[in-house]
């Protein structure tokens, strides 16, 4: 459950700095809309209990994302799941497939993101950086 929520923070984090990103420049946004400013793939890297993490999530244009967790050697896929996503603002909501309990319940897994240049900051578990490939 801590490792998905760390995953799940990071991903908020990258979609959160995608659509700043958006808002605060004259980059190539899919149209400007904060809602495909993040469409594409983001990537976060780092340690966790001495190993190196490498993470990734694609978010499309029709509001489905892919996240996938390598192992070290950041080609084999560890754990991944699929999942719908809207943005509204800076807040990013996430409903994971592998989660289907919180659609009807408590709702989607939700984040407060930034984006500044192709870095994404998300807000939960601290504050997770994304950058854009």
């Amino acid at each position: 459950m801590n490792k998905r929520f760390s995953f799940l923070s990071l991903l908020l984090g990258l979609f959160v700095c995608v659509t700043v990103f958006s808002a605060c420049g004259g980059d190539d946004d899919n149209g400007g809309s904060s809602s495909n400013s993040i469409v594409g793939t983001w990537y976060t890297e780092g340690v966790e209990k001495g190993n190196p993490t490498y993470s990734e999530i694609t978010y499309n244009a029709d509001n489905t994302c892919t996240w996938r967790d390598y192992k070290s050697d950041k080609t084999t896929i560890k754990e991944s799941d699929r999942g719908k996503y809207k943005v509204e603002g800076n807040k990013l909501s996430i409903w994971w497939e592998s989660e289907k309990k919180y659609w009807d319940t408590d709702g989607p897994w939700t984040t407060i993101f930034t984006i500044s240049g192709n870095k994404m900051t998300t807000t939960e578990g601290g504050g997770t950086t994304w950058t854009k490939k």
